[in-house]
């Protein structure tokens, strides 16, 4: 039963009036008034072609407000631009931002801050009404792709909330990452209207992907976004048993599945070591692993994931900062490849010098010898990247 079933008008004004509207099955809070026509003719007046059907149907429904759900492939969608929004920009701000040669092709409608944008085309023909987002890259290291991207999403409004789901039960979990402010507006309207309250809470559990179910039924390595997240779940918590559960219901364990990362690279950014042994066993792909997981790594395990073929790189030192052993910082530092690499390194260089201080300050206190050696690692390799970015 979809919400055209369920909900009848009033349970949808009801809704209306706690901030809540309902588009394609998905729940939008602080739900604005429907656009009005002259609204709309303005808009289209700053479009190459015609509004898309869909992007209108939405519109009428809810003219901006907030979305509590996610979209696979890390593509962050937290608000409907609005006129006079108290986002980054509003509605015609991101107009205006879009608008070079004073028309648009592709309306921006929603997205997150100034980091994550959805569009839809406005061009005559087939393409019109086709989302596509744009997402700003972040600064080398935090992401193991680099650069801005963009891409085609769906092939209208309608289908990209079809796409809106949950990793979690927000009832069930406290600390679900996202659903849990449509958990509080749905358990605030329950006070007042509790049958509309219990209607929207079931609309939000539908969106629960649910790949414990899939793989009991044998299906989940056909479903790409939940077999994604059952690895993802998996490498995060270290889980051998569940790992090699979906290696025999046919999921691949060398898949990405997250920002580029593998199960591999999941399981050591989370300090899994015992599941990122188990899938160096399997004979994975490693060529990450010591930029996601050099911080957490014993230095036998960086051995081994170096005869592997893992690259050394300057975040990958710069993660081995953090290492409670010395020697894994050693053994990476002598594997910088390039004077290119160690030359991006430099920036490193002060923070190595202050840890090394304080190393030092430690080792006089205590005579911890450890803290000595690392202080001299820590040392040298500052040395180190000076002279090579100088040479």
């Amino acid at each position: 039963m979809d919400a055209a079933t369920l909900l009848d008008e009033k349970d949808r004004r009801a809704a209306g009036e706690a901030g809540i509207a309902v588009f394609a099955d998905r729940l939008i809070l602080e739900a604005q008034p429907p656009v009005d026509d002259e609204t709309l003719d303005a808009v289209a007046a700053r479009c190459a072609g015609p509004l898309p059907e869909a992007l209108v149907a939405l519109w009428r429904v809810s003219f901006g407000g907030r979305i509590d759900y996610q979209l696979d492939g890390q593509i962050s969608f937290t608000e409907l631009f609005w006129p006079e929004s108290d986002g980054y920009h509003d509605l015609w701000g991101w107009i205006d931002h879009e608008a070079d040669s004073g028309v648009v092709r592709f309306l921006p409608f929603g997205g997150f801050e100034y980091l994550d944008r959805l569009y839809v085309d406005t061009a005559e023909g087939l393409e019109n009404g086709r989302v596509v987002y744009w997402q700003q890259g972040l600064p080398r290291g935090w992401e193991l792709t680099e650069g801005d991207r963009a891409d085609g999403l769906a092939v209208d409004v309608r289908a990209l909330f079809g796409q809106l789901a949950l990793e979690d039960d927000p009832w069930a979990d406290g600390d679900a990452d996202a659903g849990t402010d449509l958990r509080d507006a749905v358990d605030d309207l329950a006070e007042e209207q509790p049958r509309v309250a219990g209607k929207l809470r079931e609309l939000v559990r539908r969106a629960v992907l649910g790949w414990r179910a899939a793989l009991a039924a044998g299906t989940l390595a056909g479903e790409p976004r939940l077999r994604r997240l059952a690895l993802d779940r998996a490498a995060s918590a270290g889980d051998l048993g569940l790992l090699e559960r979906l290696a025999t219901a046919g999921c691949d364990l060398a898949e990405p599945v997250r920002g580029g990362l593998t199960p591999i690279d999941i399981a050591l950014v989370n300090g899994r070591l015992e599941a990122a042994e188990g899938l160096l066993g399997r004979g994975v792909p490693v060529v990450n692993t010591l930029r996601t997981g050099s911080h957490a790594v014993t230095a036998e395990l960086a051995r081994s994931l170096l005869g592997r073929g893992a690259l050394v790189t300057a975040d990958a030192v710069g993660g081995a900062i953090d290492n409670d052993d010395p020697e894994v910082l050693r053994l990476l530092a002598t594997r910088l490849p390039s004077p290119g690499e160690r030359a991006e390194a430099q920036v490193l260089v002060p923070r190595l010098r202050m840890l090394a201080a304080q190393a030092t300050h430690a080792a006089d206190r205590s005579g911890d010898r450890r803290m000595r050696d690392r202080a001299t690692v820590l040392r040298e390799l500052a040395d180190m990247i000076t002279a090579g970015a100088g040479s």
